[in-house]
């Protein structure tokens, strides 16, 4: 993460009116840390190809 991630979580709280408590700071940081990661690979997108929402999946026996 960039250096000032921590800055921008403070901000994006703040902003949100969000009241978090001390005891719950470090993992409501660690949290926005993953959560950010994780929606820089979610955004790479897929081929039309590879697209898993396109993929229909019938069960033995089910009509469509």
């Amino acid at each position: 993460m960039q250096p000032d991630d921590e800055q921008d979580f403070r901000a994006d709280v703040r902003r949100a009116g969000i009241a978090i408590p001390q005891d719950r700071y470090d993992v409501m940081l660690a949290a926005y840390r993953d959560f950010k990661a994780a929606m820089q690979v979610l955004d790479i997108p897929y081929s039309y190809a590879d697209e898993p929402a396109i993929a229909l999946h019938l069960l033995p026996g089910a009509t469509p």
